[in-house]
């Protein structure tokens, strides 16, 4: 119940959803003023959350965490979430999540890491998707040995990323004390590092430093499309955040 909520409330926090529920209300409603009213809120709301500014700030505080990174870590836990649900072992079709796959591979051959631990199946609702096997088999491909790759491909969320993470490296590998690095998109670290702190695993965040944004006067004026898409995906993340405080998970 908890999965099929989390995803109906992605859909109603959708800036775009409520954009397009405002526009339309203002064509339909039988006041003019009303009208008026409506048209007025959706085109602010679409002002707001087009600009890249506004959006690049939130995003950067939200995303602040502090940078504790050891020089070496015995695992690298990949969190899935990267791969199209249409992707199968032979045609990989990667999503714009792939910054954790290339951020992992460079760890990896940096001797950041000894083992990577792939965490997902499939966050949908209907699709049957391994993630983490597909993942491992490209891993593979670029030449990674096999002994150096764990896969779990049960957990569908953040929480169960945590659980059967914890689970497979105490309870059926018999790791003992290992230190691990948490290796997501940045908007996701928040969240995550949050759960995997309430397991029994020693746990870092890898905080990938930045340049300085560059400013643009064009982001300030012009609405960017992209950025409503952008909004969704935070605004998930810290609904998420807050449920799973809610729920007790952190």
């Amino acid at each position: 119940m908890f999965f099929f909520l989390s995803k109906v409330i992605s859909f109603i926090i959708d800036p775009f959803f409520w954009i397009i529920l405002l526009f339309f209300s203002a064509l339909i409603h039988k006041k003019i003023y009303k009208r008026k009213t409506y048209f007025i809120l959706g085109f602010l709301v679409l002002l707001i959350f087009s600009n890249s500014v506004f959006y690049n700030n939130i995003n950067q505080l939200w995303c602040d965490l502090p940078n504790k990174n050891k020089n070496k870590y015995d695992v690298g836990i990949l969190l899935g979430g990267m791969i199209s649900l249409s992707s199968t072992e032979k045609n990989i079709k990667f999503a714009t999540n792939n910054d954790r796959l290339l951020n992992t591979l460079d760890l990896f051959y940096k001797n950041k890491i000894d083992k990577i631990l792939i965490s997902g199946a499939s966050g949908s609702l209907t699709s049957n998707l391994k993630e983490a096997a597909i993942l491992k088999k490209y891993l593979i491909q670029v030449g990674i040995k096999d002994s150096c790759i764990l896969i779990e491909n049960s957990s569908k969320n953040t929480f169960e990323n945590a659980y059967y993470c914890e689970k497979l490296l105490l309870d059926t590998l018999n790791f003992k004390n290992p230190s691990c690095l948490i290796i997501t998109s940045s908007y996701h670290m928040r969240r995550s590092l949050a759960i995997f702190e309430k397991t029994r695993l020693e746990c870092d965040p890898f905080i990938k430093k930045t340049d300085k944004k560059h400013f643009d006067l064009e982001w300030l004026i012009i609405p960017q499309s992209n950025i409503l898409f952008e909004w969704k995906i935070l605004l998930h993340e810290m609904i998420g955040y807050l449920s799973y405080i809610l729920m007790g998970y952190i």
